[in-house]
């Protein structure tokens, strides 16, 4: 009788060691998974028209920190927009961001072949002006369609410039993306949670 009641606390404790030593294998294998789906990078850009850089005066093209909410899929301008009235720095937030999605986000429209500001619209080809797009040092013809990636940088020009003057002002663009990806942003979005280890362990359980 005695043997019979040892034999089964024997048993409930290997049954509760099993559960205990299985419980932690699936939650080790969960976090070695789990997937960092933080987004948060930056790149930078310059618009010309016509000879005139764009400024971005208007504090409508600066997105407010309290506005800006990842997690809200209608908010649409947390995913990419500027801050701290910087108009030459690009705040992404999400994945498949484009620079199309970047400029509806100000108000602007942007293609391949036009362009649309908030002073009126040029086309490429219109009365003898073309739309030209230079990315990370090189012209390109398709752009509105391009994912943005950390530290691109772009010029769009419309205009009848020539190489020389493109080139110019691609070189004239500020390089303040990689000092953005690597401090802390004074004035960024919360974007989707950085994958810390605490992050991790959580998610490992499902929190």
């Amino acid at each position: 009788m005695i043997a019979n009641v040892n034999f089964s606390k024997q048993n409930l404790i290997s049954l509760i060691v099993g559960i205990i030593l299985g419980a932690v294998g699936v939650t080790a294998i969960r976090f070695a998974f789990v997937k960092d789906d933080h987004v948060h990078y930056h790149a930078n850009f310059a618009l010309y028209v016509n000879g005139k850089r764009d400024e971005f005066k208007d504090s409508s093209f600066y997105e407010e920190v309290a506005a800006c909410d990842i997690h809200d899929a209608d908010n649409v301008k947390a995913h990419v927009h500027m801050h701290d009235n910087n108009n030459a720095l690009v705040h992404v937030h999400a994945s498949g961001i484009t620079w199309s999605d970047f400029f509806n986000n100000l108000g602007y429209t942007l293609s391949d072949k036009l362009v649309k500001t908030d002073r009126g619209v040029y086309i490429d080809g219109e009365n003898s002006n073309h739309l030209a797009f230079m990315l990370n040092g090189q012209k390109v013809t398709s752009l509105a369609n391009k994912v943005i990636k950390s530290e691109d940088v772009l010029l769009i020009n419309y205009g009848q410039d020539d190489n020389k003057t493109l080139t110019n002002r691609y070189d004239a663009i500020p390089r303040d993306a990689h000092m953005a990806n690597t401090t802390t942003d004074p004035a960024s979005c919360s974007g989707s949670e950085p994958l810390t280890f605490t992050t991790r362990l959580r998610k490992s359980f499902g929190f």
